[in-house]
Formats: C-alpha cells, sequence, structure tokens
C-alpha cells in the first residue's frame, strides 16, 4: 500500500509539473487596439532596414535626439509567446518631421536617422529596436507607427504612444501606451506588448 501511495503521489507531482507553465499561460491579456496607420507609411524601400535606426550603414555618426531602447514581446491572449512575428515601425526624427514626399512640413531631415526599421521576434516572442524618443508635432503626443506581420500578411496595424511625467495624457488607450523611463547616461527605455 505504501508504494501505491509513493507512485500516486509521484504521479500527481509529475503532472503538476507539466501543468504549471500551462497555469502561467492562462494570464489573461487584453488584445491590442488597432490605430490609424497615418498618412507617412513608408513608399520606398531602403538599404538599412534593421532594429537600429540610430546608426546607418556607410554613416560615421549617429541620429540626433533621446535614445531610446524599445523592447517587447508578442504573445495572444493567454500569454504565449508568438515567435517569426515582424515588428515594422516608423516614426519622426527628434525635430518630429517624417521622411516621405506627403511630409510638407519645413526642415531638414536628419540624415543620420533610419525613420523606419524591422525586427523579427525569437522564440520567446521577444523583439527590440534601438531609436530615438520621437519629435512632437501638434496636437499629436509623440508616437511611432507599428504593423505586426505573420507570414508576410499584416495582421494588425496600431501605434505606440511615448509617454513620461510630463507628457501622459488620460485620453490614449493605455494598452497603446509607453512608459518610459531614463538612466544616467540620458538614454530612454520602455517595454511594450503586442497581443494578437
Amino acid at each position: 500500500m505504501g508504494s501505491t501511495r509513493l507512485a500516486t503521489n509521484a504521479m500527481i507531482f509529475i503532472l503538476s509539473l507539466l501543468l504549471v507553465p500551462n497555469i502561467y499561460a492562462q494570464s489573461n491579456f487584453k488584445m491590442t487596439p488597432n490605430d490609424t496607420e497615418g498618412p507617412y507609411y513608408p513608399t520606398e524601400r531602403q538599404s538599412d532596414e534593421d532594429n537600429d535606426l540610430i546608426s546607418l550603414n556607410g554613416k560615421s555618426k549617429s541620429a540626433r535626439g533621446d535614445v531610446l531602447y524599445l523592447t517587447g514581446v508578442v504573445s495572444n491572449e493567454n500569454g504565449n509567446p508568438q515567435s517569426d512575428v515582424v515588428i515594422e515601425i516608423w516614426q519622426t526624427d527628434a525635430k518630429g518631421l517624417y521622411r516621405h514626399p506627403k511630409d510638407k512640413s519645413e526642415g531638414a531631415r536628419d540624415p543620420f536617422f533610419q525613420y523606419w526599421g524591422r525586427a523579427k521576434t525569437d522564440k520567446e516572442g521577444k523583439y527590440s529596436f534601438k531609436t530615438i524618443i520621437p519629435g512632437k508635432y501638434e496636437p499629436r503626443p509623440p508616437h511611432i507607427h507599428f504593423k505586426v506581420w505573420v507570414d508576410e500578411k499584416v495582421i494588425l496595424t496600431s501605434q505606440i504612444y511615448v509617454v513620461n511625467e510630463e507628457n501622459n495624457s488620460s485620453n490614449i488607450n493605455e494598452l497603446l501606451k509607453l512608459n518610459v523611463t531614463k538612466n544616467t547616461e540620458h538614454e530612454y527605455y520602455g517595454f511594450f506588448r503586442i497581443v494578437y
């Protein structure tokens, strides 16, 4: 009888270990809402299409502006990470100017900024970008446009709104806010979860 009880307890223990990851995966996350693509989605391919928007191939200088390390994870509503998902971002330079033929705003564009980039999620659903805090243009708060691609199809188009203590509007959907912190080197960090 003792061996039966021991075998039963061992089986329960093994089953509990198998179920633990699923229990954590059951955390419910809200779907990331769609937001407007805006008029400045890139129209031309560029030679540099990586996730480092402040350093261009063949350029010796870096983009002007406050560096932002944007990291995040892509998951489903249950929290399961989604791998091999392409995240595409585009944004303004530090002066609030897009590099796009429709943006007629006056001023020179930053020749050292990439304006648009792509990253692919790893097996844990993680992605990262090195960019800058986008310049603000009225009446919009600083924001980064993004698209999520799965199997070469766009499944989500939205925006990330960069907020801090000076700029945290209650009019922005909480699921689209990127809260940033600054280190002693004056670089910013932010984490943004994308759920689809």
